[in-house]
């Protein structure tokens, strides 16, 4: 039996009156958002003179966080979330889904009104914002904000396999593994005389050893093949430590295994599981930043070996990866293979190291796998790969801080 005209009308009007009342808060933190992303396109453009469409994208990336706080704290605050982990998930959708139309309009937008119509950056952008508004709302109100968010619908925004299909896939893994052969087939060439013993000297990054002795780090990347389901993210980066010996660093080196939460930023916690000869086996507890923030308990398998009297060299390979939720609380636990986020499924490293006059050059080349950046990220995807760079590098300075301080001080 259907309910009386006027009830139905009035459930009608109290649901309208309800979605007005959302889209006015709505429209009310926008302002906010659009008050920080002028403000911010503002400063970088006629301030500090940057290009309009790299300061148009870091203008919409604050204005996205300012907004989604206001919008979880006030606009939608009858859909509280149930955890901490369902809060994060909602500011990965948030971000995918509303960074996707302000970024991706917003940029469009720009290039047309300035690039081709030559209209002033700041008029340009509030015309782009508010053609993206009702976009937004739209998207946070039917699969941000909503208390449970149809699977279907959000995978097919997002781009992203079900949890039955986002772990290692038997095609991932042999494309991971054939790759992987070929690292290891040119690792261990790299002692016959007649192959590069460097990969940058393999890709001719010409003047490297003049700007690492320089004290800087030279990074490059490999872009290695397409895999199905999955991603190879291959960096190599070179420093030069001065004033020390190649026994003297492979010394340090071992001694110093089971320690190295002491010494790198990336590092959490450590400890030595095994060590005979040398071979040597450890456990770290390893933490990816950018944007989010990704902890993992991983164990490694090194072995080390001296080629000659000036080279020597070193694989590492992740025998454990496994990721963490609720990372540095009580309730911290180990995810299930399948269950992870997928940012970080296998790394290896392969050390390289030669003395030179002066000191000792040393070069890791770092090869990790992930899953297949979603669809809708595909802008973003350097950002993503930026990880591996980023995580590099800093190791790379971290051992160089190392190796240059007396043994004694070092070893307190």
């Amino acid at each position: 039996m259907s309910p009386p005209r006027p009830r139905l009308r009035l459930l009608l009007q109290m649901s309208s009156n309800h979605l007005f009342r959302r889209w006015a808060a709505y429209n009310v933190v926008g302002a906010g958002g659009v008050l920080v992303q002028l403000a911010t396109l503002a400063v970088l453009v006629h301030l500090l003179g940057w290009h309009y469409l790299p300061a148009t994208a870091v203008g919409v990336e604050a204005a996205i966080l300012q907004n989604f706080v206001w919008h979880q704290r006030w606009t939608w605050r009858d859909r509280p979330p149930a955890t901490r982990q369902a809060a994060a998930l909602r500011l990965v959708r948030f971000h995918a889904l509303n960074g996707a139309i302000s970024l991706g309009g917003n940029l469009l937008l720009m290039m047309f009104f300035t690039g081709v119509l030559r209209l002033d950056p700041i008029a340009a952008n509030g015309v782009a914002i508010a053609a993206c508004s009702l976009a937004n709302f739209a998207a946070s109100e039917r699969l941000v904000f909503r208390a449970t968010v149809p699977a279907a619908a959000l995978l097919l925004v997002l781009g992203m396999p079900s949890r039955s299909a986002a772990g290692q896939s038997a095609p991932t893994l042999d494309g991971w593994r054939t790759y992987e052969a070929a690292v290891d087939a040119r690792y261990h060439a790299a002692s016959e005389s007649s192959s590069p013993f460097f990969v940058l000297d393999r890709q001719q990054a010409s003047g490297w050893r003049d700007s690492v002795t320089a004290n800087t780090t030279r990074l490059i990347k490999i872009e290695p093949p397409s895999i199905e389901d999955g991603k190879i993210h291959h960096w190599v980066g070179a420093i030069f430590v001065p004033g020390v010996t190649l026994d003297a660093v492979l010394q340090r080196l071992k001694q110093y295994a089971g320690r190295e939460s002491e010494f790198y930023d990336d590092v959490v916690a450590s400890k030595l599981l095994a060590k005979e000869g040398d071979r040597v086996n450890i456990f770290l507890k390893l933490r990816r930043t950018k944007i989010i923030t990704v902890t993992y308990n991983t164990e490694h398998a090194v072995v080390y070996r001296k080629i000659g009297g000036a080279r020597a060299s070193a694989r590492s390979v992740a025998t454990k990866i496994a990721e963490l939720q609720d990372a540095g609380t009580a309730t911290e636990k180990e995810k299930r293979p399948g269950d992870d986020s997928g940012f970080l499924w296998r790394l290896n490293a392969y050390w390289r190291y030669e003395a030179v006059p002066g000191g000792v050059l040393i070069e890791c080349e770092s090869v990790s796998l992930s899953r297949k950046v979603p669809l809708l990220l595909r802008p973003v995807s350097p950002m993503v790969d930026g990880v591996a760079r980023d995580s590099l590098e800093r190791t790379l300075r971290s051992l160089r801080a190392v190796l240059v301080k007396p043994a004694a001080t070092a070893a307190r």
